[in-house]
């Protein structure tokens, strides 16, 4: 497990104090693939160094296992480090050494035994599907497999703990989904820990159990993925969520909104799982004597949970369109009436 409680952190640039990070909370429990998510600037990566004490908290302490690592003597801290891998945007590998070099390199520094440091680095070539690449040097790779090297090298050591600094930001599309799958993977299969910080929230829809939204040096909100994206607190979320999962009305129709003459209400619906596939306008346009018109839909998985994000409109007198929301409630439905601007 690993606990952060109340972290600040300030740097002294020139003649002036940047505060990186302001009372900082969050514990990422074992097994977890935990996001933290926030525009350039928003502390992420300082907050992901303190894990493996490149970054010192200036206030407050991180806690791996229940251990303050920041109380530990040099040689302690040595040995929680191998058990933390990491992953960096810019692969950070070695262009004069070949694929297997690379990966051999945390056992090399740790003194490992020649044949048993030869079974790990294949091993880990296999996992991450480079067993034809031990020989190449990485000028020779594209950037998803430049990537599979970093990640065999952060798991040479057999980590419990894998730390990913924007892993997938200099990658296309279509190869952050297979780097994607692969640290699901890892995740599941080798049981280890993954705090993964990035400004890519389709990166944390996919990927992630749980959330931390950071801006300016403190996480403005957290939860599970589901929680978080099925219905948002803050601002800064928000507008994060909704670059994923759109839930506003088209400017055309509410500008044809805008010339209806009949009484109505326009009603945000969000589904959660089983509730997703109820027939819920059915019912109420065959028991409630009332017009329903769907403006907008969407559609999502999260975390294996069905997400349905719908804005109907009702049309009806306003009795009617009470007892409509009553049973909307009934359902124990998340809704909130809509507005146009």
């Amino acid at each position: 497990m690993i606990k952060f409680s109340d972290i600040s952190k300030t740097f002294q640039v020139k003649n002036e104090t940047v505060q990186a990070l302001q009372h900082v909370s969050l514990t990422i429990q074992d097994g977890d693939i935990f996001g933290v998510i926030g525009f350039s600037g928003a502390g992420k990566s300082t907050l992901l160094r303190m894990v493996n004490a490149l970054e010192v908290p200036t206030e407050g302490k991180v806690e791996i296992d229940g251990k303050n690592i920041d109380a530990l003597s040099h040689n302690e801290l040595r040995k929680v480090r191998k058990k933390i891998g990491m992953v960096f945007q810019q692969f950070n590998l070695l262009d004069s050494r070949t694929v297997y070099d690379n990966v051999a390199i945390p056992l090399r520094l740790n003194h490992t035994e020649q044949t048993a440091m030869h079974t790990t680095v294949t091993k880990l070539l296999e996992f991450v599907n480079l067993a034809d690449k031990a020989a190449a040097y990485p000028p020779q790779l594209s950037g998803g497999q430049k990537q599979r090297v970093g990640i065999a090298r952060a798991l040479a050591t057999n980590p419990s703990i894998l730390l990913c600094d924007e892993a997938t930001s200099a990658l296309d599309p279509e190869t952050t989904e297979q780097i994607l799958q692969l640290l699901e993977r890892i995740n599941k299969e080798l049981n280890i820990t993954i705090l993964i910080v990035t400004h890519e929230i389709q990166v944390i829809q996919r990927l992630c159990n749980r959330v931390a939204v950071m801006e300016h040096g403190r996480v403005v909100e957290t939860g599970s993925v589901l929680e978080v994206f099925s219905n948002p607190q803050q601002p800064m979320t928000r507008r994060f969520v909704q670059t994923v999962i759109p839930d506003t009305i088209p400017n055309s129709v509410s500008n044809e909104l805008k010339n209806e003459t009949r009484n109505y209400k326009l009603v945000k619906m969000r589904f959660l799982g089983k509730n997703a596939t109820e027939n819920v306008l059915y019912h109420i346009n065959t028991n409630y004597e009332v017009e329903t018109g769907v403006l907008f839909a969407t559609v999502c998985e999260l975390q294996h949970t069905v997400l349905g994000i719908f804005i109907i409109q009702i049309t009806g007198n306003e009795e009617n369109i009470r007892q409509v929301l009553q049973y909307i409630d009934s359902l124990n439905l998340q809704w909130q009436e809509v507005h146009l601007s």
